[in-house]
């Protein structure tokens, strides 16, 4: 049994250990952290870790409690404090974004763990979500919050602070500085939204159902094992989405389509193939959104919600471009180049797109450096949540992110 001040040290080196493998996990995913360069990190030698974790599993497991125990901490701080919904819910924003504190580890890979696990940290994430938007309730009836869909805006917001600390693995060159400035962006952005007139309504000119592939000819043999590979791809990345790259295996993808592992086979190489070719084909789509909103849109503010309505709409109707989450510094290096440099390209044009909208006033002076990176928090955390079959049209849910993004959550002014 240990005594008092030996549990103190033990408990000390634990926190040390979690936020080190928290870290990993966020870059490398699970599967593909290392043990060995966690140990490190803390200055422990592998098998000592294994003294604190029963396994990888367990690490990652105890990393996610610590997530989920962590929120609801800072929740019931929030839900305590004396004031108004708002108030509260931007005491909550600050302390879960404090740039001073360890990010915590992104639940994104739950299939991952033990299922016991799996069930008590889904639990409590749920648990989150429902006071979040018991916060968001509370706001909206003491008038310091208009009236919205709070399940929306509720995991609106969680998919944007979870979003916050992982885009520096995505997008090389930006600034240290990131999340220190990005708390008082959201926080910004969450009551005043962005637009100058809060009298703008988006009408999108750009259907969701134009970026989907054309059905090939019969005759047209290149054509249509074009788009074998294009539905082999959305398929694997609804999973990849919802379940993490390596909670689905080339078998579990297969039987989904219908094919046998051979089919897959004769496309991909093998899994990383499969992975990396996803990618291209979301930043693909990406690219594709970004350049129908400068087309498509009069004004800068225009221009950066139809993007945002693209993207939203695109993982609520299963077109599904692969999610970047956790695990960017697993990719080749190769290959995360490329795929963070087309990354950073796509947030530069959305910093234009708010840029132009403060020349042509219709959009508030925001810090578009930090806020351009927010509305991908918004439509990546979507595949975790929201499900294609779900009855709600996509373009409902669309509007109301949009909505946030455009008006905010404050009364009208």
């Amino acid at each position: 049994m240990l005594i008092p001040d030996a549990r103190t040290a033990a408990e000390a080196v634990r926190g040390r250990l979690i936020a080190a493998a928290s870290e990993e996990f966020n870059a490398r995913g699970i599967a593909g952290a290392s043990v060995a360069r966690i140990a490190k990190s803390v200055g422990l030698s592998r098998a000592a870790v294994y003294y604190y974790v029963a396994d990888r599993a367990d690490l990652a497991a105890q990393c996610y409690r610590e997530a989920v125990s962590r929120l609801a901490a800072d929740l019931s701080e929030a839900r305590g404090k004396k004031g108004t919904g708002r108030e509260r819910l931007l005491a909550l924003v600050r302390k879960a974004l404090d740039s001073d504190r360890v990010p915590p580890a992104a639940i994104t890979e739950l299939p991952l763990l033990e299922r016991n696990a799996r069930g008590e940290i889904a639990a409590a994430h749920a648990a989150n979500v429902a006071g979040l938007r018991a916060i968001l309730r509370s706001g909206m009836a003491d008038g310091s919050l208009r009236n919205f869909d709070d399940e929306i805006v509720a995991q609106t917001i969680i998919g944007t602070i979870t979003w916050i600390p992982l885009s520096l693995h995505w997008v090389e060159g930006t600034s240290t500085s990131y999340r220190s400035r990005t708390v008082d962006a959201v926080c910004d952005l969450l009551i005043e939204g962005q637009a100058r007139d809060r009298g703008f309504k988006l009408v999108s000119p750009v259907a969701i159902e134009n970026f989907f592939p054309p059905q090939p000819s019969a005759f047209d043999r290149k054509a249509n094992a074009e788009a074998k590979i294009e539905a082999l791809l959305q398929v694997a990345s609804q999973m990849f989405n919802r379940n993490g790259i390596d909670g689905v295996s080339l078998d579990d993808i297969a039987d989904a389509v219908g094919a046998t592992k051979g089919v897959l086979y004769h496309y991909f190489r093998n899994k990383s193939d499969l992975v990396v070719r996803c990618y291209r084909r979301a930043f693909r789509l990406y690219e594709q959104f970004v350049d129908a909103a400068e087309i498509g849109g009069r004004t800068g503010l225009e221009r950066a919600m139809i993007g945002l309505h693209l993207n939203v709409q695109a993982h609520a109707s299963g077109l599904s471009p692969l999610i970047q989450l956790v695990g960017s510094a697993a990719l080749p290096p190769a290959v995360r180049r490329e795929i963070t440099g087309r990354a950073r390209a796509l947030q530069r044009r959305y910093e234009r797109f708010g840029r132009d909208g403060i020349d042509d006033r219709t959009m508030r002076k925001l810090d578009f450096d930090a806020v351009a990176q927010l509305g991908a928090g918004a439509f990546q955390w979507l595949p975790k949540w929201f499900s294609s079959d779900d009855p709600r049209a996509r373009t409902v849910l669309a509007d109301e992110i949009v909505s946030l993004f455009v008006n905010g959550l404050g009364p009208e002014r």
